[in-house]
């Protein structure tokens, strides 16, 4: 995978509610790796991330992504992964890895699953494949 751009999607701040980035364009990469760095942490409730597209006829945001098998509640570096033909696991800080194309338009929603307040920023790297 040869990066060819990184972003910051999300700058460090608390936040107690869903949190969606700019919308972004990609209009030659077709992978994206997403860090979410939380800093500070309730314990409860819980961070998703999802990797959204957008339909062009609409505008109307999709989410290509789960967000990983549980929901974050611990401070740390999470990595999320969406890229064709994904090797099956992951590991390390990776917590998901999703088979899928990145579209041209995109962002990231970060879901609260309660109003307690958590620290994080959210970056990007793109690539080619």
């Amino acid at each position: 995978m040869s990066i060819k751009i990184t972003r910051t999607l999300l700058a460090s701040a608390a936040r107690s509610a869903d949190t969606a980035s700019v919308v972004q364009t990609s209009p030659e990469h077709v992978c994206v790796r997403i860090f979410l760095n939380v800093t500070t942490a309730s314990g409860s409730g819980g961070l998703v991330p999802v990797i959204r597209g957008y339909d062009p006829a609409s505008g109307l945001p999709f989410e290509m992504t789960p967000g990983g098998p549980t929901a974050i509640t611990q401070t740390g570096l999470y990595v999320y992964e969406m890229r064709p033909k994904q090797s099956p696991e992951p590991f390390g800080r990776l917590v998901e890895r999703t088979d899928n194309w990145l579209p041209h338009k995109w962002d990231v929603l970060v879901k609260h699953c309660d109003a307690t307040s958590y620290t994080y920023s959210v970056g990007a790297e793109e690539a080619n494949g």
